[in-house]
């Protein structure tokens, strides 16, 4: 009986299956915090975002052209020319602006010419993955912003879907995704271990205010108590 595969321990080894969708630089980088990184980025297929305008357009060339037959030096011709060029011009930059990714800590998502479609959601905050077959199918990130109103439409109000639409072999994206997510688990985990593990060391260690030192409560001279690295008194967390 075969299991679900190991989720990566470390962001080294998740990088090391990148599909080979990956467009490195795609998404612009002005748009992370911080020391945000990016773990996967790239466009959608441009027949697959807009097959519907596409085939409109390819429709109405088709019937100028079969209807100026004979007739080269129509002066409209000149000016369906111009519309139809202007229109495939407008996609391509729709296209070009463009681009999902993830990165170590969010979902992200970028259309509109000039980025008036930005979208994000940390990964706390998706609560569900799906992936949508079809030549125009991709993957959806149903999540939910922080600290929203509980209730019963709450949900409906509140919750948003960001939706990776025309994605290359959207199934291959989808289990990269799905790693990048048991990886953050994993690190939430560690984090939490860690942070157990200190405070029960701090259970019976008093921290020096001066050195930070933590110094064994069962060695210190109540008399006079003192940081036996730096010398300092010692005093109650707090005061």
């Amino acid at each position: 009986m075969s299991g679900a595969p190991e989720p990566p321990k470390t962001e080294a080894v998740l990088l090391l299956s990148l599909p080979p969708s990956n467009l490195p630089g795609v998404f612009p980088r002005d748009l992370l915090t911080g020391d945000e990184r990016i773990l996967y980025e790239t466009r959608p297929s441009l027949l697959g975002l807009y097959v519907g305008r596409m085939i409109v357009l390819a429709l109405f060339l088709l019937l100028f052209i079969y209807a100026t037959v004979g007739l080269p030096l129509n002066p409209a011709t000149w000016f369906f020319d111009a519309v139809f060029l202007g229109l495939l011009v407008y996609l391509v930059l729709l296209w070009r602006a463009s681009a999902y990714a993830i990165s170590d800590r969010r979902v992200l998502k970028l259309g509109g010419i000039r980025r008036t479609d930005f979208l994000d959601a940390t990964y706390d905050q998706v609560q569900n993955l799906r992936l949508e077959s079809g030549f125009s199918g991709g993957i959806k990130f149903d999540a939910t912003p922080p600290h929203a109103p509980t209730g019963l439409l709450s949900g409906r109000k509140y919750a948003k879907t960001i939706y990776w639409r025309a994605l290359p072999n959207p199934p291959q994206v989808l289990t990269y995704v799905q790693q990048a997510f048991a990886l953050h688990e994993h690190q939430v985990a560690q984090t939490g271990l860690r942070e157990m593990l200190i405070a029960r060391m701090r259970q019976d260690r008093l921290p020096c205010a001066y050195c930070g030192t933590l110094v064994d409560i069962k060695t210190v001279d109540y008399a006079s108590p003192k940081c036996p690295n730096c010398g300092a008194p010692l005093v109650e967390p707090g005061k």
